[in-house]
């Protein structure tokens, strides 16, 4: 599954900021305000605003997005991940432009309010929204590896995916083949 050229960062980007926080082991990858910014940067595509200098509100904004966000993977239906998905839209006051840079027309979702948590906020829920419409809830995952509780939105063709990383798959596939050599 290939979503639109405009949703793939976004989606990216949102898989990305929920996962700076590792849940199992409490490791932060947001630690200072600094870090808001370069994380912005790194994820630098048609809907980065550089030059951000992120304070310590900026930091508590985004860390509370990223647990929103993440409840749209925990959700148990899609109707419940729906409803995350548009009341963070709504607080980030996202509004759609038509947008025509690019080879056709389309549509981006920014907040007026110029802050990075409601940047990331407008961005991250459009994206998330765009693959919850296009390829269904089934889509959304959370790793089923024992040792990680990563989020990941499955693109493969037969909604097969477990884990979010090729890692976490090699991982529990050669700790399933030592328990069955124990075993046998």
């Amino acid at each position: 599954m290939d979503f639109s050229h405009y949703s793939d960062e976004p989606v990216r980007m949102a898989v990305d900021l929920v996962n700076s926080l590792d849940v199992v082991s409490g490791q932060e990858t947001l630690e200072v305000p600094g870090d808001v910014a370069s994380f912005i940067e790194a994820h630098n595509g048609d809907w980065c605003r550089p030059g951000w200098q992120p304070g310590e509100r900026d930091l508590h904004e985004v860390r509370a997005l990223r647990s929103r966000l993440r409840q749209v993977f925990e959700a148990a239906t899609d109707e419940e991940a729906a409803a995350v998905l548009n009341d963070v839209l709504a607080d980030m006051e996202a509004v759609p432009r038509v947008s025509v840079h690019g080879t056709a027309p389309h549509l981006h979702f920014e907040s007026e309010a110029g802050s990075p948590a409601r940047y990331l906020g407008a961005i991250t829920a459009m994206g998330l929204s765009v693959a919850l419409i296009e390829g269904g809830f089934d889509r959304f995952g959370i790793c089923h590896s024992s040792t990680c509780e990563d989020v990941f939105v499955d693109v493969s063709r037969n909604h097969s995916r477990l884990h979010c990383s090729d890692r976490c798959t090699t991982r529990e596939n050669v700790a399933a083949h030592r328990a069955r050599r124990r075993a046998g």
